[in-house]
């Protein structure tokens, strides 16, 4: 395989991958079904979850929930917050960051969990974080693609020339030109 198209499978390779970053951390929250994706911006659940973490949330039963279980719930929207049980209540659920050393002030209501916090991945909010900045949209997505339609564009001006070309070599010649 020559080099050309080496790099342009490469740049293909690419394209999909930020275009992918694009859709899991700048759209939408929730891909593959009831399943979330939420990026943790704060210290309070180190180390079980690092700054710049994603956790992975799946919507559960409130009554299922018990002690020592990370949910993830709203006070407002649109923040979301991750933290653990610490207690249950009639009133619903005391939580507490790991980090820190006090409990929350809040009392956080049944119908307020998103879910509970299945697994994390490490540093990825980081990415995401910065797929969402201007600086990052513009490096992650609108110059990748810019590159990739201009070759396109260069693709099709060259392949429109070739048809052109076979096409004039094809036309029989007259007599007397």
């Amino acid at each position: 395989m020559n080099k050309k198209k080496t790099a342009k499978i490469a740049l293909i390779i690419c394209a999909a991958t930020i275009a992918a970053i694009f859709l899991l951390f700048y759209r939408p929250v929730s891909l593959a079904g009831d399943t979330r994706y939420e990026p943790v911006f704060s210290g309070s659940m180190e180390p079980a979850i690092p700054v710049g973490g994603i956790v992975v949330i799946k919507p559960v039963d409130p009554e299922t929930l018990k002690i020592g279980d990370i949910i993830c719930f709203t006070l407002t929207e649109p923040t979301s917050i991750t933290h653990r049980i610490i207690n249950i209540t009639d009133q619903g659920f005391i939580t507490k960051g790991d980090a820190n050393e006090d409990p929350d002030q809040w009392i956080v209501k049944k119908e307020n969990v998103i879910g509970r916090v299945i697994f994390t991945i490490p540093f990825i909010g980081y990415l995401g974080y910065f797929v969402r900045t201007p600086t990052g949209f513009i490096l992650l997505i609108v110059i990748p693609a810019s590159v990739i339609i201009i070759m396109e564009i260069r693709n099709i001006v060259k392949e429109l020339k070739k048809q052109k070309q076979e096409q004039t070599s094809k036309e029989p010649r007259k007599d007397g030109d």
